[in-house]
């Protein structure tokens, strides 16, 4: 049987979704396909991969391609740890933001804080998620995922955008999804997910310990971050965090539209099993 191809990134705030099939803890039909969260977003795009955990606005951009797995996102409420925005000078004077060439959501996500909060309109530059690199070279930098949450230099002026969003808000904000194609994943395939996101869940103290050891960094800080900073479902309240984001995108001039969020046609059957 050919296994579907699923994009996923090598990031903590990813691994309660995807542990469970990267070590065959659950019955699934998948090939991992690893990338950052901006190239699996292309690799769905061009039909290279059958679905993918995606930036939320890649999913706004192309949603009358799209369904969205049910159930399953990776979200905060609140400060989430890992995406940030440092600066140099003062918020409200910022010309220029280097951005983790990685991002996507995050950047879009910055441009709204830093317009409505802040008053600033700055021009966005893409590099390597370097701080230092990025500083010297722009007012301000982005960085996102484990480039963010363990950034070493000690930088301490930084606003965090789960927690700004919050501020702005008082809704959680969505950072990815499964997305794929309505004919791109099976019935089958959406239950395995969703059997691999319980796992993950159940298993943190597991994954936690491992991501310690891996990324040498003390067991508590992972696990708080992956069930205090981060949470797991896409519920009302998700649902209505991405709509607010997807009316800002619109009003930003960054997508053509609000989209619809159109789940695939069999969830309620498959989360009642």
């Amino acid at each position: 049987m050919v296994k579907a191809k699923l994009g996923v990134f090598d990031f903590l705030n990813a691994k309660p979704l995807i542990y469970a099939i990267e070590k065959d803890k659950i019955q699934h039909n998948f090939e991992l396909v690893y990338d950052i969260p901006s190239q699996i977003a292309v690799k769905l795009l061009n039909k290279e991969i059958n679905a993918g955990l995606v930036p939320s606005i890649h999913y706004a951009k192309y949603s009358v391609k799209y369904r969205i797995v049910p159930g399953i996102c990776i979200a905060s409420h609140g400060a989430v740890n890992s995406i940030r925005l440092y600066f140099r000078r003062d918020l409200t004077d910022i010309k220029t933001v280097a951005v983790d060439i990685s991002s996507m959501t995050s950047v879009i996500l910055a441009r709204i804080i830093l317009s409505e909060k802040y008053g600033v309109n700055p021009k966005f530059m893409a590099m390597r998620p370097n701080l230092v690199e990025m500083l010297s070279q722009a007012d301000a930098a982005l960085l996102i995922g484990d480039h963010a949450l363990f950034e070493g230099s000690g930088y301490e002026s930084y606003i965090d955008l789960g927690d700004e969003w919050d501020d702005l808000t008082g809704l959680p904000f969505v950072y990815a999804l499964w997305v794929g194609r309505r004919e791109s994943l099976s019935e089958k395939d959406i239950i395995a997910l969703a059997e691999a996101k319980k796992y993950g869940i159940q298993n943190i103290d597991v994954i936690s310990n491992e991501a310690s050891e891996r990324y040498r960094i003390d067991f508590e800080f992972c696990k708080t971050y992956l069930t205090r900073n981060l949470h797991y479902d896409l519920g009302e309240a998700e649902i209505n965090g991405m709509k607010e984001f997807f009316t800002y995108a619109f009003y930003y001039g960054v997508i053509e539209f609000i989209p619809e969020i159109k789940f695939y046609e069999f969830e309620e059957r498959t989360l009642k099993k």
